[in-house]
């Protein structure tokens, strides 16, 4: 696959790198010791703002080719982080981290190796 904006590439590796902070920082928690701790509740938000960001950033024709991926969704979760900060609901941080991300490793990093043909 080949794009004339190689550069898009790198926004899927952070995607991915997005992906696994967060499991790393919730690695051993419960939802409410994430909702206790505010430095990793932070950190997370954070790292799906970066999601987000670099999903805006995926060209086009790469969302058509792979429309597994929810693009939309984590652009959708990073602007309502960014302009709605005050009202992000702990479940909903939960249940992407720990249920909506981790299934998409596979297909992102499918991506990238078909990305490399």
């Amino acid at each position: 696959m080949s794009s004339d904006r190689p550069k898009w590439k790198f926004r899927v590796r952070h995607v991915l790198d997005g992906i696994a902070q967060c499991r790393s920082f919730v690695a051993g928690m419960g939802e409410q010791q994430l909702g206790d701790d505010k430095r990793t509740l932070y950190a997370v938000v954070w790292a799906l703002t970066v999601i987000g960001e670099a999903a805006r950033h995926v060209p086009q024709e790469v969302i058509d080719r792979f429309p597994e991926i929810p693009w939309q969704q984590m652009r959708g979760m990073r602007n309502h982080i960014v302009h709605g900060y005050d009202r992000i609901k702990l479940e909903i941080v939960w249940e992407v981290v720990t249920r909506e991300l981790p299934p998409l490793v596979p297909h992102l990093e499918r991506i990238l190796r078909e990305a490399e043909e």
